[in-house]
């Protein structure tokens, strides 16, 4: 496409009629032999600190093959934060991971672990919006 001009062009994309009509494969329509499927565990609260996890029923699930924490993912250089956490700052972040044969299994699982967090204390920055404000951002002019 170098050297053609498309500004002002009209351009159709090679494989809009597949995307149309649903015949275009994206990454989530492959599948491979002994592919496995991840499930995050995500922190319910806005900080936390994990005092325990029991992935115990989870490991017994048949079809689970793996759980990891915070303690198997290998420190970083450079401080680089992990993937996963022990200390969740935010309601979302991630826990742990669950690898099993489908997803439905490693959801089922994840539902199953059991993961004791205390509570931290946490600030919000939230700040009223602009309906709230009485006053005009800037002066009027008369």
């Amino acid at each position: 496409m170098a050297g053609e001009k498309l500004v002002g062009a009209n351009y159709v994309p090679p494989d809009h009629v597949a995307k149309v009509t649903g015949r275009a494969k994206y990454a989530e329509d492959f599948r491979a032999e002994g592919m496995l499927f991840a499930k995050l565990l995500l922190s319910p609260m806005p900080h936390a600190r994990v005092r325990s996890i029991d992935t115990s029923a989870a490991l017994a699930m048949p079809g689970v093959k793996a759980i990891i924490t915070a303690d198997d993912v290998p420190d970083l250089p450079n401080g680089a934060e992990k993937c996963l956490t022990k200390e969740p700052f935010y309601a979302g972040e991630p826990v742990l991971a669950v690898a099993a044969v489908d997803e439905a299994t490693a959801a089922e699982a994840v539902e199953r672990i059991v993961v004791d967090q205390g509570s931290c204390r946490w600030v919000s920055t939230s700040r009223p919006g602009p309906s709230a404000i009485s006053t005009p951002a800037s002066p009027r002019r008369p």
